[in-house]
């Protein structure tokens, strides 16, 4: 029997490990504000577009979806919410403190809110901190919806990761990667140059690279509490190098990446 799948090829059933492959190669993957959404950022490298996709866990399906070409390539996020999203975009000269900020609402068009040559202190999804345009150390903040000086510090939201589980990296110089080399040597696995560990409330997740013939590939080992393997998953064959935050837990679910286009979204 088929699953049903919905017009992005998203499985509408329950499932524990569900996946999602996009056109183009996946950039960053954002947890926002409203616990239920992920925001997907994908590059079109021929072209240099961006597409962010707004992304539902229950149900699972694609609920927005907005494009960018060359005018505002390198744009990256700082904030979204269902109606709009919060754009920095850094300096030919990667100036941290030249950007422009933009926002956008999903409809697209013309930015909604522009400020050039600034940076962001802080922000939220309707507002922005930024240095005073004519007086040192100096701050305000500003609406970006309607692009006013605002009186007074936007009442405290809660940050952007504290949700979020990120593993702990340890290189092959580390003493504690031979405890990693030790394990999976039953397992006829010998890890090289780096190893991600996470252990949560309900399972534990290991990355680990590996020479192959081919070349140097990255794994993912999903293990119970007991430290029974549950699930071994290639996440990539043939890389140049390492990579940072393989993976990350969120909402009791791993989110990462295979072969670059396709989200995993595995439920601990």
């Amino acid at each position: 029997m088929s699953l049903p799948l919905n017009e992005y090829g998203i499985l509408t059933a329950e499932n524990k490990h569900n996946q999602v492959t996009f056109d183009f190669p996946i950039q960053s993957i954002i947890p926002g504000l409203d616990e239920n959404l992920l925001l997907i950022e994908t590059h079109d490298l021929n072209t240099k577009s961006q597409t962010f996709l707004l992304l539902s866990f229950e149900p699972l399906e694609i609920i927005q979806a907005i494009s960018f070409d060359e005018e505002y390539t390198g744009l990256v996020t700082k904030s979204y919410d269902k109606s709009r999203l919060l754009f920095i975009q850094y300096s030919d000269q990667n100036n941290p403190d030249l950007t422009n900020i933009y926002t956008f609402n999903w409809t697209g068009g013309e930015p909604t809110f522009a400020l050039q040559n600034t940076r962001i202190i802080q922000s939220g999804p309707d507002w922005i901190k930024v240095p005073h345009p004519h007086f040192a150390n100096k701050e305000i903040y500003i609406d970006v919806k309607s692009g006013s000086q605002m009186r007074e510090k936007p009442k405290t939201e809660k940050d952007l990761f504290q949700n979020i589980q990120y593993a702990t990296a340890y290189l092959e110089e580390s003493e504690y990667f031979q405890w990693f080399v030790q394990y999976f040597a039953k397992h006829g696995i010998t890890p090289c140059r780096q190893v991600e560990y996470l252990k949560t409330e309900h399972a534990v997740l290991i990355s680990y690279y590996e020479n192959k013939e081919e070349g140097l590939s990255n794994s993912l080992t999903l293990l119970d509490k007991e430290g029974t393997i549950l699930e071994q998953i290639i996440l990539d064959k043939k890389l140049k190098g390492i990579g940072k935050d393989t993976f990350f837990v969120y909402q009791n679910k791993a989110i990462f990446v295979t072969h670059k286009k396709t989200l995993n979204i595995y439920e601990l």
